[in-house]
């Protein structure tokens, strides 16, 4: 019974890192960058102690979270640039 509590516990930090991932992809437009960054961290944290598929797979939702977010951030602020000029004259400030 004890191996069982321990395997479980073992797995934490993955799994931490599978559902931050997860929710950084869902997320993309509020938090998903900042959540990918500390998902990808648990993971990490994951893989050093005691490789899992949780951590590995985790890793890789974040990083496809994190690089998700920035390329909407990118995509935002390019489609959004119109509506600010014509919004605010003195954009950007010069």
């Amino acid at each position: 019974m004890v191996e069982k509590k321990e395997s479980k516990n073992s797995e934490a930090y993955g799994i931490i890192g599978l559902t931050l991932g997860i929710l950084s992809i869902v997320y993309l437009a509020s938090n998903g960058i900042i959540l990918s960054i500390i998902g990808f961290v648990f993971s990490v944290v994951q893989q050093k102690r005691n490789p899992t598929k949780f951590g590995k797979t985790g890793m890789i939702l974040n990083v496809i979270g994190f690089v998700l977010g920035i390329v909407f951030i990118i995509v935002a602020l390019v489609y959004l640039k119109p509506l600010f000029e014509n919004q605010f004259p003195n954009f950007p400030i010069q």
